[in-house]
């Protein structure tokens, strides 16, 4: 079963990805397990309401740039592993 790993952007908004369960534990532990074994996708997703509730939609690049001071994917969704919460779907 997939969780989500939550994480509050710079914005206040709410940030997550999808990800396999356990593995961002498992991940901060040990760098050397690849991130595309971690996450499901490297779709990072808000909320309209900016919390956990509401429809699910994909924020826009300079949404993520005010939020994580850049808009590459690959180092937000990095981040938000790094610093985020891992939660049940």
């Amino acid at each position: 079963m997939p969780s989500k790993i939550t994480y509050r952007g710079d914005d206040n908004q709410e940030y997550f990805v999808v990800a396999n369960k356990g593995m961002a534990g498992r991940w901060r532990k040990d760098k050397t397990i690849p991130l595309v074994d971690v996450v499901q996708s490297f779709d990072v997703m808000t909320t309209t309401t900016g919390s956990e509730t509401g429809e699910f939609v994909r924020p826009s690049k300079g949404a993520l740039q005010s939020a994580f001071h850049t808009s590459n994917m690959d180092k937000v969704v990095e981040q938000i592993v790094e610093h985020g919460e891992e939660k049940n779907m």
